[in-house]
């Protein structure tokens, strides 16, 4: 439910507004002394009051060009065209019964402090933020730690893969539509314990890959120093670096040790499934 409130010309003050709306909406038409609708220089003001007597007013900053938005109980709003070279306005003000776009009352004058948090945060208070992880002691020069990722009936956001290792190189590749048999179906973990939501993704560790698929993305080539500890974001990153997986799709994450010597490898992964908003489609 909402309401239009007019200010006619030649008035710059509405009348008594009805309290029981939580936001508002107004613009102005401006006119010269012929009544023709003109566009002034200048910016008109204006302001609004929590009630219906008194000289209770507070400015309003525009929301737009030629907009102001407003939350909170509002008995009635003011407008002065003193910085405008208008001669007369014609107000128009929308009420709602719903907050704008759900912004808490004083978000427009500055008086209400707004915090946000990135993905991650919010998909592990939803409890569909996932990880998983593995160290391998000894890794033979040459030898491979293959995943199989097998993802569900919905997308998923790779948000983040950490690799470390104590020799001097590792390449890991992903790959989509690998060709495997055998295998161990690895449980992964939920970052919330709260309210947690079943992950569609299921991971198979120690199958035997005879055909490695169609590559995907580029290959990641992390350079250490022997016998320190490494550390390799890779292509993942926490900053704003994806992978989007389709759903219902089978992938392999391959790591290889190609530095020449035996290394310790360890890895971290953790996403997110479910839909995507950017594009909506």
């Amino acid at each position: 439910m909402a309401m239009i409130y007019e200010i006619p010309r030649g008035s710059l003050e509405s009348g008594p507004m009805s309290l029981d709306y939580d936001s508002g909406l107004a613009t102005i038409q401006y006119y010269n002394a012929g009544g023709v609708e003109i566009t002034p220089t200048g910016v008109a003001a204006i302001s609004v009051s929590p009630t219906l007597t008194g000289e209770n007013f507070k400015t309003v900053a525009p929301s737009a060009l030629g907009q102001w938005s407003f939350d909170g109980p509002v008995g009635r709003l003011r407008v002065s065209l003193a910085g405008t070279s208008a001669v007369t306005a014609f107000v128009r003000v929308w009420r709602g019964d719903d907050a704008q776009s759900g912004i808490p009352s004083g978000a427009f004058s500055g008086t209400r402090a707004l915090t946000f948090q990135n993905y991650v945060e919010a998909n592990v208070k939803n409890g569909v933020q996932y990880e998983i992880s593995s160290d391998v002691l000894s890794l033979a020069n040459g030898a491979n730690i293959d995943v199989i990722f097998t993802t569900g009936a919905n997308p998923v956001v790779i948000k983040n893969r950490l690799v470390k290792f104590n020799g001097t190189h590792l390449t890991t590749r992903v790959y989509r539509t690998p060709t495997y048999t055998g295998g161990t179906i690895t449980p992964y973990f939920n970052l919330n314990d709260r309210n947690p939501v079943a992950g569609n993704v299921v991971i198979r560790t120690g199958a035997t890959v005879t055909a490695v698929g169609t590559e995907f993305g580029a290959p990641t080539y992390d350079i250490g120093s022997a016998g320190q500890g490494n550390s390799s974001l890779s292509t993942y990153s926490t900053l704003g670096i994806e992978r989007l997986l389709a759903p219902n799709t089978t992938y392999l994450q391959r790591i290889t040790n190609d530095s020449g010597a035996a290394q310790e490898v360890s890895s971290y992964l953790t996403w997110y499934e479910g839909g995507t908003d950017l594009p909506l489609s």
